[in-house]
């Protein structure tokens, strides 16, 4: 006969198996949804021709594509956001605000050199290094304590 006490112990244990569960799946979304994205990319021609066959297939399927992705991203974003706790969104918010920054300056800089450097879409580069600013904001704060 197990009592009450026994069961209790295990608690806490069961919640951190749980959220440990919830948020590994919600990493596997996460790598789930960057492959199909990037996989589903080099379809967008195809995509566009079947949604606005009149106009510019290559435009319209880009348009969904990036709907799409936003999307997904706002919704994994909102799940994420929810599981983590004070510290870790604090940490999330920081490294948003030097990403963003990053971002700004990174933009003006494109913008000036754009004609200078052969850079075929400048904006991609902008967002590869605000990405990266992101992330090693992460890592910073992180190493940091």
């Amino acid at each position: 006969m197990i009592n009450n006490d026994a069961r209790e112990a295990s608690w806490g244990e069961r919640n951190v198996e749980r959220r440990t569960r919830r948020r590994w799946a919600l990493a596997g979304a996460g790598v789930a949804t960057s492959i199909v994205f990037g996989l589903a990319g080099q379809y967008v021609t195809s995509v566009g021709r079947f949604v606005a066959p009149v106009s510019d297939a290559a435009d319209a399927g880009s348009l969904l594509w990036a709907v799409g992705l936003i999307l997904a991203a706002a919704i994994l974003f909102r799940l994420i956001w929810r599981e983590i706790d004070e510290v870790q969104r604090r940490r999330l918010v920081n490294a948003a605000a030097v990403g963003g920054v990053a971002s700004m300056a990174l933009l003006l800089l494109a913008q000036a050199a754009g004609r200078m450097l052969p850079f075929a879409e400048p904006m991609m580069a902008v967002f590869v290094g605000a990405a990266a600013a992101l992330i090693s904001a992460i890592i910073f704060q992180r190493i940091r304590g």
